[in-house]
């Protein structure tokens, strides 16, 4: 970042032939660590809490019952990406300062090419509302295939969810 600056407030560009071949260059973007954020949302309703969590029918990580995805600037924070994710994948406006610091931070491999994804995990609940907003949402979505909202003593008890979803789930009991 401070080195950006630098570049662009003194007007320096790197030489031409100081930059990766370009084959070389996409071999280690595809490697590369990639920041993610991934929300687990929930919602409360009279004694009742319901974890809600939406099926990917797309790569990276299809099949997953998890929303969220890359974190694409180093000016955003991780809750502004949060915020941005929950926007553009299943359209609900939440203001970032209903977004928590991260609950957990976990690892996974991102595709077949061995690339993989530090992922921070949030917590975040939403009304009953912003669920019934959601599912509408999702039934136009490209991303997923199924909504649930599932109890966390459920979810706790069925071990096919991700380790971080079933942290989220036994932090609700």
């Amino acid at each position: 970042m401070i080195v950006t600056k630098t570049y662009v407030q003194e007007g320096y560009e790197p030489p031409k032939d100081s930059y990766l071949p370009k084959e070389l260059y996409q071999k280690v973007l595809r490697v590369w660590p990639k920041p993610c954020v991934d929300a687990v949302l929930y919602y409360r309703t009279g004694d009742a809490t319901y974890m809600v969590l939406g099926k990917r029918k797309i790569q990276p990580i299809m099949d997953w019952w998890i929303f969220g995805g890359k974190v694409f600037s180093t000016d955003e924070s991780l809750q502004a990406a949060m915020c941005r994710k929950l926007k553009e994948e299943i359209g609900l406006d939440v203001a970032i300062e209903r977004i928590p610091k991260p609950f957990r931070q976990h690892m996974y491999k991102w595709a077949d090419d061995g690339s993989v994804c530090i992922a921070d995990t949030f917590l975040v609940e939403i009304t009953h509302q912003e669920y019934l907003q959601m599912r509408d949402n999702l039934s136009k979505s490209l991303e997923y295939s199924g909504l649930a909202a599932l109890p966390p003593s459920q979810i706790v008890a069925e071990e096919s969810y991700h380790p971080a979803v079933r942290d989220c789930a036994v932090a609700l009991l």
